[in-house]
């Protein structure tokens, strides 16, 4: 594949799996704010944050070592590191879905949200399943086969979403018990997908080799304590809401939370596929190839959030009452806030990732374990202060700090010029327009 090709295929399906699951998944957000009362969906909103944090655990102890090790290796050497990878995966999974019956009570009591513990086990049950899934999917960044990703990917989300659409519209009354049994089975669903779509290079053994059993844990350890810690501090705003205050408090962050989530599509994108050209590079000694991607990236991602965070700091009240109706408003100040993430966010998640591209991911673990211990102490002393607010002051200046401190330490193994960042990010700006108007010139 060229490397224009790469980029644009790469990032077009990439785009659009995370566009595609936002999509539905804020629709679905909309409707089960009004199917649920704030409490109810408070306790949703807990069980889908652990559920992301779990996800997000597993996926991060494979994903980024597969892919490096993957990487131009022959097939015998792919099958064994494909094997490693699930036995490694497995460990962990059993670990989780052990570790979760044991806490499922103690985080129900914890976080004020009666039922919550029924639901964690539910989802526990599914884990073991999604082990092939989490496989598969990095599997196809690995081998650049975006499309399948794009595919396996949206069908996680699309059954799902549709169990919501036909309840909301049949007037269903469904409990959470079921919803989350219904996830379940969209998940299931989603793993056989994954496995229909890899199956002409799914290569897994039964033995797996012990030395690529110590190199992908060795490596993917960091980035599992980067990816838990990561989500633990993105979710810091609701645990502490509800173990503080109350579920519907957790409601009101996450309306706003899920308008911020935006944010994530083309930061997490172009995240995605900048990580496997960025670990070339390094690998081939290419370290002005990598400072240069970084900047090109890092210029991409400021270019989209710049204006959403315009965007979100002018029409807060309308956004919230738009997509959540009237007992939501609280959330109003909450995104005006958080919309600051969209400035920072960029910064800190290359930085971050180019951290492990180039094999040093002890220092992004460090760093994101850095802004949840921030993200902790300030969001529980300002929650005591300010109530909501408060947790928006405390993830801003966390994230901040930790933003500035990852970029140094990038920056002395890698030459990035910051400045050529912001001159990207507002040259892509022409680009954009000129491209916009020679469609609409063509269709008309």
């Amino acid at each position: 594949m060229t490397d224009k090709k790469y980029w644009l295929t790469g990032g077009f399906f990439t785009m659009m799996h995370r566009g595609v699951d936002f999509v539905l998944g804020f629709i679905g957000f909309m409707l089960l704010v009004r199917v649920f009362s704030p409490e109810e969906f408070g306790i949703w909103v807990l069980l889908i944050t652990i559920v992301a944090i779990i996800d997000m655990a597993r996926n991060g102890f494979i994903q980024n070592g597969m892919i490096k090790f993957l990487v131009g290796k022959e097939k015998v050497i792919q099958a064994k590191i494909q094997t490693a990878s699930v036995w490694l995966n497995t460990a962990l999974t059993l670990i989780l879905v052990f570790l979760l019956w044991i806490l499922a009570g103690p985080l129900e009591k914890l976080l004020n949200a009666n039922g919550l513990a029924d639901l964690i086990k539910i989802h526990s049950l599914i884990l073991p399943v999604l082990i092939l899934h989490t496989h598969n999917m990095v599997l196809m960044q690995a081998k650049y086969d975006f499309q399948a990703y794009f595919w396996a990917g949206i069908s996680k989300s699309l059954p799902f979403f549709l169990v919501i659409l036909f309840g909301y519209f049949l007037d269903i009354k469904l409990s959470l018990i079921e919803l989350a049994w219904y996830q379940n089975l969209a998940f299931l669903l989603a793993t056989i997908m994954s496995v229909y779509q890899v199956r002409n290079y799914l290569k897994i053994r039964l033995k797996a080799q012990k030395y690529w059993l110590k190199r992908i844990f060795h490596f993917g350890k960091y980035v599992f304590g980067t990816n838990l810690v990561s989500m633990l501090t993105n979710s810091l705003d609701k645990f502490l809401l509800g173990a503080l205050l109350s579920p519907v408090q957790v409601a009101m962050a996450n309306t706003a939370g899920r308008v911020l989530n935006m944010v994530e599509i083309p930061v997490n994108s172009i995240a995605s596929i900048s990580y496997p050209k960025a670990a070339e590079a390094h690998d081939k000694k290419q370290s002005k190839m990598v400072g240069e991607i970084y900047e090109k990236t890092l210029g991409m991602m400021l270019s989209l959030t710049i204006p959403f965070w315009l965007f979100c700091m002018l029409f807060a009240h309308y956004i919230v009452l738009l997509i959540a109706g009237e007992a939501y408003l609280d959330a109003v100040p909450f995104l005006r806030i958080m919309s600051f993430m969209a400035l920072i966010k960029p910064f800190d998640r290359q930085s971050g990732v180019f951290l492990d591209a180039i094999g040093k991911p002890f220092f992004n673990m460090i760093m994101v374990f850095g802004t949840f211990l921030y993200g902790a102490i300030f969001s529980y002393l300002f929650i005591q202060w300010f109530g909501l607010m408060g947790a928006a002051y405390g993830l801003i200046l966390a994230l901040f700090t930790t933003s500035i401190i990852k970029f140094i330490i990038l920056n002395k193994f890698v030459d990035i010029r910051i400045g050529q960042c912001w001159i990207k990010a507002f040259e892509n700006y022409p680009i954009m327009i000129k491209t916009l108007k020679d469609k609409v010139k063509n269709k008309s």
